[in-house]
């Protein structure tokens, strides 16, 4: 292999990878792919000044971090207000048509996983930061390189900050919970403590493991020109982003609210943990003029999934002491999964309802799981 082959052959790799992490649509057997990444990686290992900083052999974890040093967001990280039913819906609406009544609105899944940022300066991925405080995060940069389904490159030149979300899809989820198990490891509660758990791996190799997924859902400092945020996105899907399994463009209460149901409707059967639908502004300069409060942006709301049910067996009941005293009685149940979360307890509240219920050892319940709420019995 030559250097001019050697450069075909990583344009063909990342060709490769691009179809199977990123439009799920795989163009070749993984025998083909192996073969050709490990004739790059020998060519690699006999011309170290070639290396390009594509190469998908810059993606494999090797280093092991004392730990993570803090960097700085170019611009904040923003938490989002919540909504829960159609009536805080309604409200939000009625709220921010009071600032611009000519808007559209951008509807996307609000994923359960663990907010990252990633800067761009002249198309190659410098820094990659959690959300930390939103002002500042933790640099996990050789971890995130391990993300298949986020590119090293970008066809952009000017500086960028793209933000999303890192997720672990259920059955992979399921995949890292039976390894644990069987080698004596706490499980992890539910994806989004996994995902955020495996980003902050010292040992990249360990990240790297854990098949991560990088879903953008709008960017921080910029120079794009778009207009609108829809067709913003599609540029930034168009620089080799994964897409969201459903996006729409709304006009108002009716058109979000079919969106949210349909969403809600299909949620179990997406690869990853959704826990809500995100409205946004379309139009980005009536986004710039609404701004934003103490904590979030006005322009954008998270609308909440309703809450989930199972049923279980309670095993035992504890006594739980708060800090300040006060004891709360907890149910301990048989682990069941709820939506991608392993309950294990849930809250009784008080005495009074205990007795109220009748409840006792080896009853069926019913555990309710709302959003990050205790679970509770209801």
């Amino acid at each position: 292999m030559n250097l001019e082959q050697y450069k075909k052959a990583v344009e063909l790799l990342n060709l490769y990878s691009y179809h199977y992490y990123v439009q799920d649509n795989p163009i070749t057997t993984d025998e083909v792919y192996d073969k050709l990444y490990h004739e790059v990686l020998e060519y690699e290992e006999n011309h170290e000044d070639d290396i390009l900083k594509e190469s998908p052999t810059q993606r494999v974890g090797d280093v092991i971090s004392d730990g993570f040093s803090k960097a700085s967001h170019l611009s904040r990280m923003w938490s989002l207000e919540d909504v829960f039913d159609a009536d805080g819906l309604q409200k939000w609406l009625t709220k921010t048509y009071k600032l611009d009544s000519n808007i559209s609105f951008y509807c996307e899944p609000k994923y359960d996983g663990a907010s990252l940022n990633l800067i761009y300066e002249n198309g190659e991925l410098t820094q990659a930061i959690t959300r930390g405080d939103g002002e500042v995060g933790e640099l996990i940069t050789q971890n995130v390189k391990t993300i298949r389904s986020i590119p090293l490159t970008i066809a952009h030149k000017d500086k960028i900050e793209i933000r999303g979300e890192v997720v672990i899809y259920k059955d992979e989820f399921e995949r890292i919970n039976e390894a644990r198990l069987k080698s004596g490891e706490a499980v992890f509660a539910n994806p989004r403590n996994a995902a955020a758990g495996s980003l902050r791996q010292l040992d990249s190799k360990i990240t790297a493991s854990r098949n991560l997924v990088f879903l953008p859902y709008g960017v921080g400092e910029n120079s794009l020109e778009h207009k609108l945020l829809s067709q913003r996105m599609e540029y930034i899907y168009s620089l080799g982003f994964k897409k969201p399994p459903l996006s729409a463009t709304c006009r108002d209460f009716d058109e979000i609210e079919a969106v949210y149901q349909e969403m809600n409707k299909k949620r179990e059967s997406y690869a990853m943990m959704l826990d809500g639908m995100v409205i946004k502004v379309n139009e980005i300069a009536a986004q710039i003029d609404m701004g934003y409060t103490v904590k979030n942006p006005r322009f954008s709301v998270a609308y909440k999934f309703p809450a989930v049910e199972k049923i279980t067996t309670l095993k035992e009941i504890i006594l739980q002491v708060g800090r300040s005293g006060v004891v709360t009685p907890v149910a301990i149940v048989k682990p069941t999964n709820i939506d991608g979360v392993v309950v294990e307890r849930a809250t009784l509240h008080n005495f009074d309802e205990i007795q109220r219920k009748d409840i006792r050892i080896n009853d069926k319940v019913i555990i309710l799981r709302s959003g990050d709420v205790i679970p509770k019995i209801i």
